[in-house]
Parts: C-alpha cells; sequence; structure tokens
C-alpha cells in the first residue's frame, strides 16, 4: 500500500472521521540522465575526463558584496586525480544573461514579467508568506449530483483510506453517497495551496480528485454540429458501438513507447559503461560567520556618539518588503 500524503479527519456537519490520502495514480517513465562524449574520438576510452576535488580552500572575499560572503576558487587539476573515462556527467550552471558569471543558488530571486524586460521584483518571504498551510481537516461542505460533475475538471486522484476505528462511520457515508448517486464537494490545505477536491464513492472506498479552477479549464473550440439524422443513420451508428461493445479492464492497455524503450534499455545492459563518480559541487555553505560579525560590530560602531554618519546598509530581511519595478 503506498504512503500516506496527508492524514487528518473528514468533516462534514457535525461528524469527523479519521482519514489519511493515499496517491493512487502516477504517471511511469524511465528517466534518462544526459552524459557528454568528446566528439571526434575513434577510441572513446582515450577521452580525458579530469576529477578534481572542489574544496573551498581558497576563498577571496567580494569587496562589494556589503557582508563578507565568499566565492569560492576553482582549483587546478591534481595529476593524482586525473583519470581516463569514455563519458562523463553533467551539470547544469546557472550564469547572468547579462555578464555570463556563474549563479550561486542563495542569490537568486523571483521576479514577475510585467512588460518585455521589465520585472517587478518580488521578495521571497513575500510569496512565503502568502502560501496556504496545510490543514488537518478535509471540510466536506457540498454534494452534487454525480451526473452534473465533468470530468475534465479532475485532476490528481487519492484514495481516501478510513484510520483504524472508523470504518463504520466511513462505510456509512461511502454507501449513502452511492445510493444517493452524488459527489461530494470539498476544500483543503494542501502543498503550499487550498485544493477544491471531488470526493466519489466506488466499490469499497472513496476517491478525491483535486479540481483544476474554472479559469484553469480551457474553453472548448467551437464546432458547428449537424444534429438532425434520422432514425436509420442512429440505428446504423448504434449497431457500430454494440459491436465493439465490452468491459472496461484497464490492464490490457500497454504503453507501447515505454515498453520499446525497455526493450533497447535491456539490449544495453550487457554494454554498460564504467562511469567515474562526479565530484560533489558545493552548495552555499554556511552563513559567514565573520562577515555577520563584522557587520554586527560596524551597526555597533554607527550608533556610538561620535560614530560614522553612514548607517551600515541593511538586509535584505530589514527592509520593508514592496514590489520594485526594474528593468533587466
Amino acid at each position: 500500500m503506498p504512503s500516506a500524503v496527508w492524514s487528518g479527519h473528514l468533516h462534514f456537519g457535525l461528524v469527523a472521521i479519521p482519514v489519511r490520502l493515499l496517491v493512487a495514480a502516477r504517471t511511469k517513465t524511465r528517466r534518462f540522465r544526459r552524459l557528454y562524449r568528446k566528439p571526434g574520438n575513434e577510441d572513446p576510452s582515450a577521452t580525458l575526463f579530469t576529477s578534481f576535488s572542489r574544496d573551498r580552500q581558497d576563498q577571496d572575499s567580494d569587496p562589494n558584496d556589503g557582508i563578507g560572503q565568499t566565492r569560492s576558487t576553482p582549483q587546478q587539476p591534481d595529476a593524482r586525480h586525473t583519470e581516463r573515462h569514455p563519458y562523463s556527467t553533467v551539470r547544469q550552471v546557472v550564469q547572468s544573461e547579462v555578464t555570463g558569471e556563474d549563479i550561486r543558488p542563495d542569490e537568486l530571486i523571483k521576479g514577475y514579467e510585467i512588460a518585455p524586460n521589465e520585472f517587478a521584483v518580488i521578495d521571497p518571504q513575500e510569496i512565503k508568506a502568502a502560501e496556504i498551510e496545510t490543514s488537518d481537516t478535509i471540510d466536506l461542505f457540498h454534494f452534487v449530483k454525480a451526473s452534473s460533475v465533468d470530468p475534465i475538471y479532475f485532476e490528481r486522484s487519492y484514495y481516501v483510506a478510513p484510520e483504524p476505528g472508523s470504518e463504520r462511520a466511513y462505510a456509512l457515508l461511502l454507501e449513502a453517497m452511492r445510493k444517493e448517486e452524488c459527489f461530494g464537494i470539498a476544500r483543503i490545505g494542501m502543498h503550499r495551496r487550498e485544493h477544491m477536491l471531488i470526493l466519489r464513492p466506488s466499490e469499497g472506498y472513496l476517491v478525491a480528485h483535486t479540481l483544476f479552477y474554472a479559469n484553469e479549464v480551457r474553453p472548448a473550440p467551437q464546432v458547428e454540429l449537424r444534429t438532425e439524422f434520422s432514425n436509420k443513420e442512429l440505428s446504423m451508428a448504434a449497431a457500430l458501438i454494440n459491436a465493439y461493445e465490452g468491459e472496461f479492464d484497464p490492464t490490457q492497455f500497454k504503453d507501447l513507447y515505454q515498453e520499446r524503450i525497455r526493450k533497447i534499455i535491456d539490449a544495453e545492459i550487457s554494454n554498460r559503461i564504467p562511469m567515474h563518480p562526479a565530484p560533489k559541487n558545493p552548495t552555499s555553505g554556511p552563513p559567514d560567520l565573520m562577515g555577520q560579525i563584522r557587520l554586527s560590530l560596524a551597526e555597533l560602531e554607527s550608533k556610538k556618539p561620535g560614530g560614522p554618519k553612514n548607517q551600515v546598509r541593511k538586509t535584505p530581511n530589514s527592509v520593508k518588503k514592496k514590489p520594485q519595478r526594474v528593468h533587466a
């Protein structure tokens, strides 16, 4: 059984049923990683790839950052760590489109493009504050006839499983919804946003579908249809449908593309290529303690009588959060 992605209570009226949500379906694909093979080599094994440590031993303070942040200086390849390998894994590098400078993850912020090459810079803390907290309840507040719900609004599917001890109340709700042929409409806070849910009775369990909002569903194409048909035409169409009638069995459907990819992979397993482990790419390290101490001392010094008139530059967290319009 899949692990639960959410647990809490299903509320409707004064009834509260402890339940959990289990992922009901997920796309299965075979994922590939990109490799680098130096072109123009008749003997791929002669391709030279260098492996060396990127320890942050030689660091130079950036005099313009104001808070003593450091940038690592790539070391020169060490001959002791140089080996020959036919292929190499790769990694993506984020660079400035203006200067071509490599950018660390902690230097990235978010911006919304409001016009060509004009952005509103949004503080990450404001986006964080707008997130919806995960709720501990599924609020079931409305019931509709099943025939009135268009499946085009269904997004993701979850099994709603009862917690031990709540099976009777769960079964009662399930049976009543099946008898009345209705779906439940509910809301839940999950994955940093509020989701609308359809609760649908199935054989022996409830299924929850997160819903697309109305503005997320694209309008249908405008097609002019002929709606008048003779009895003979309708009878022939019905006969053709009945000739193809059968039971719905999803196990008989196969993903032909994935089957072919699997065969390609299986054929190459015997020709597997040894890959030299890639050196660990250091992420942004711990906060620069010395830089923070220098900043704190400078701020205290500026507050002393007769201290420097120029105030220390404020950190981003101390500046009032408001969008700025900038030109990229």
